[in-house]
């Protein structure tokens, strides 16, 4: 029997963020990838061995934890998934020139995406995008100096590979919401 993805159910939320942060330094790359995956923190960090040496998550990290864990991906620019991660570029100087610029990197930040609805690890909980960029992306932008807003980079959108008794692989994409063009501005 080929188990799916039931998108009636409510989204997970990892109970362990906490307990993940202080004992692994883990952060919103690893708590977007379990929120997603419905799993807790603790028992996904396997897929970010850069942890706790290097705290942070790149999209190519990203891309590989999934995969190690079974998970198919696709990558698109500027637009958020219907199901996955993205990640979240704040704006500033340094994305006035050149938005993809490598040293842009060093503002941005993880969410987990379920239609029409976003997980940030500092709430630790899902929320509207609008909740989201109201209240939790204010929060953070605010904390950053020189921070303008912000704005999807990289949508990942994740869907999971399974086997039938065949042996077979079968891909079984989510059909939900966008949020395309996600973004804010302060003005």
């Amino acid at each position: 029997m080929i188990a799916s993805h039931d998108t009636a159910a409510a989204p997970f939320v990892p109970w362990d963020v906490d307990i993940a942060r202080i004992n692994f330094g883990a952060n919103c790359g690893p708590a977007a990838f379990a929120a997603v995956t419905r799993c807790e923190v603790c028992r996904v960090m396997r897929y970010f061995p850069q942890f706790p040496e290097r705290r942070w998550t790149n999209l190519t990290q990203m891309l590989r934890a999934f995969a190690e864990a079974g998970y198919a991906t696709q990558v698109e620019r500027c637009a958020a998934p219907s199901r996955g991660v993205a990640l979240v570029q704040w704006l500033g100087p340094w994305t006035e020139k050149q938005f993809f610029s490598r040293w842009s990197l060093i503002h941005t930040h993880w969410i987990g995406v379920e239609g029409d609805r976003v997980f940030d690890h500092n709430a630790c909980r899902w929320q509207t995008l609008g909740e989201w960029a109201a209240g939790t992306a204010a929060g953070l932008i605010a904390e950053v100096r020189r921070a303008t807003g912000w704005r999807i980079k990289y949508g990942v959108e994740v869907t999971k590979e399974m086997q039938l008794d065949l042996g077979l692989p079968l891909e079984v994409p989510v059909a939900t919401p966008h949020l395309r063009e996600a973004s804010s501005r302060k003005r």
